[in-house]
């Protein structure tokens, strides 16, 4: 099964059209002028230094996030756009042991406006790709173009189930998780951890991958929701 996750990989490597991947997601408006970007300084005392371990993928659903702070104008471009969003890349986070994930690790400059643009369908917001090259990125790559191409390649490695269906229907995290790992061949739900808002709302999902980017069983301190846990979906609306 690991073969055929990294044959895919391959074919998405070669063939891989970011606008492609808008598509499957079936939105994308690409700004024509994208805000200027500012470097982010490391916050004083929190640069942690320690050996990579793996990754942890987080896919943010946007239904969720726009429900609650989409009349917010910084998210404009992902919640006030005529087709909207379903998972978006939140961002490839370096794992650590433990609790001491790299983080910070330099300071990096700001993602140009050609990188915000070519990675945009994925991550659908230049503050948050800033800040993600800035905490996480800089402990994986050492340019922004590449830490966005590898990150958004593991995205669209993906498939989903069917949200819309699942949006309607009473679920569990773990029916949620039995239907994700279903949608890709290759993993299983020790693979897999949610994290839901206090009254139940999907808001992310979280894939655990090895320093090889092949999904691997997550830690314990990667956390997540139990799987008889009720989960409810935000529609796409």
């Amino acid at each position: 099964m690991a073969n055929a996750w990294v044959r895919g990989l391959a074919m998405l490597g070669s063939a891989l059209c970011f606008p492609a991947l808008a598509q499957v997601q079936n939105q994308c408006a690409i700004p024509q002028t994208m805000p200027k970007s500012w470097a982010i300084i490391p916050p004083q005392g929190e640069t942690v230094l320690a050996p990579l371990t793996g990754y942890v993928m987080a896919l943010s659903w946007s239904p969720q996030f726009c429900k609650e702070h989409g009349d917010e104008e910084k998210n404009a471009a992902q919640c006030d756009v005529p087709r909207k969003y379903g998972f978006i890349l939140h961002g490839l986070w370096p794992d650590g042991d433990g609790l001491k994930d790299p983080k910070w690790c330099k300071r990096v400059p700001a993602v140009s406006a050609p990188v915000l643009k070519q990675f945009f369908c994925a991550t659908p917001s230049a503050g948050l790709m800033q800040y993600e090259w800035a905490k996480h990125g800089s402990c994986i790559e050492s340019d922004a173009e590449r830490y966005f191409r590898i990150a958004t390649r593991q995205f669209a490695a993906l498939n989903f189930p069917d949200m819309e269906g699942l949006s309607r229907s009473q679920t569990t995290v773990g029916a949620f998780t039995a239907a994700f790992v279903a949608a890709n061949p290759g993993m299983s739900a020790d693979m897999v951890r949610l994290d839901v808002t206090p009254l139940g709302w999907l808001k992310e999902l979280r894939v655990c991958l090895g320093k090889d980017y092949r999904p691997v069983p997550c830690s314990r301190d990667i956390g997540g929701e139990e799987s008889d846990t009720r989960l409810r979906i935000w529609p796409i609306r």
